[in-house]
């Protein structure tokens, strides 16, 4: 073969490599655009929901509900703090051990949800078991194995109010920064408008 015809083949060659891996390269960006799009869509749908309520423990119940909807996970708790007892209060739960969980206590250091708490940080734990700061009491206690846990601070003000805490996912997947950043816009959003209804409820002298 002509040396000047092998070495146009083996440049295209090369060129044909750099194509598909470009190709890779955008297909991998758009498929991240649609999950960002996607997101977008469903906290939009989530905070027009949350902003229909109006009653104290639905909207809380409705924060839950629609965290879970948009990160895709099997459990969740929303804790309050209890400033008097120094507590976390479960004061909202959806999954199979809803009853076992609502409405119980830890102290407010404990567990992932005391460390997010505490710094006021999300916190992603896709290994529990190599996590000093997961506690395995509560699974212990209702026979839950948390393998992947997101929690985020309930905050307002520089304030923390609680903590949304989501354990496992439907496909067994890891929990992501995209959905700790998800996650923590709803959370600002339902902290908010808690501190309103809070604060409607004062006014009124309920």
């Amino acid at each position: 073969m002509d040396r000047g015809l092998s070495k146009a083949i083996l440049t295209l060659q090369k060129e044909n490599a750099l194509l598909k891996d470009k190709i890779a390269e955008l297909e991998g960006e758009s498929d991240a655009l649609q999950a960002y799009i996607a997101g977008i869509s469903a906290l939009y749908s989530a905070t027009k929901s949350i902003a229909s309520q109006d009653n104290l423990f639905k909207l809380l119940d409705e924060i839950l509900y629609q965290a879970l909807v948009v990160i895709n996970a099997v459990h969740g708790s929303l804790l309050l703090v209890d400033e008097e007892t120094k507590e976390l209060v479960f004061v909202v739960v959806h999954g199979e051990f809803r009853g076992d969980l609502q409405g119980h206590r830890i102290d407010w250091h404990q567990g992932i949800a005391g460390a997010v708490l505490e710094y006021g940080d999300p916190i992603i734990a896709n290994q529990t078991s190599f996590d000093p700061r997961f506690s395995a009491e509560i699974d212990k206690m209702i026979g839950l194995t948390s393998r992947r846990i997101l929690a985020v601070p309930l905050a307002y003000s520089n304030k923390v109010l609680g903590v949304i805490e989501l354990v496992n996912k439907h496909d067994n997947s890891d929990f992501t920064e995209f959905d700790a950043t998800i996650l923590s816009l709803l959370a600002v959003f339902a902290a908010t408008s808690l501190e309103q209804i809070e604060l409607q409820m004062e006014l009124k002298g309920e």
